[in-house]
């Protein structure tokens, strides 16, 4: 929560339990909530070893060779979290949950 505080997506009251959206749902976007809680460093959604052994083929040149992949695949995944609302996760909710009853 602290997290999302922090990056002015929720407001919290002191004294005051619960916490609520500090913008409308429908401006809010599934890339702001991964953002603000920090779920990977900027461009380390995949990592690669870090001390790969110089003398082994593969180490050598692992990181190069899938760096322009795993760079790829996080820009589509942020794409993907930016053209989606938390206003879509609650209708997608309300949907299932009158699809249950």
């Amino acid at each position: 929560m602290r997290m999302l505080k922090k990056a002015g997506l929720v407001d919290v009251q002191p004294g005051v339990a619960g916490a609520k959206l500090a913008r409308d749902i429908s401006k809010l976007t599934l890339l702001d909530v991964y953002r603000a809680v920090n779920a990977v460093q900027e461009d380390e959604l995949f990592s690669v070893h870090d001390n790969p052994n110089p003398d082994c083929p593969v180490g050598r040149n692992i990181q190069e060779s899938v760096e322009i992949q795993f760079s790829a695949a996080q820009r589509d995944l942020e794409k993907e979290l930016e053209n989606r609302t938390i206003k879509d996760v609650v209708h997608d909710i309300s949907d299932k949950e009158q699809v249950n009853n």
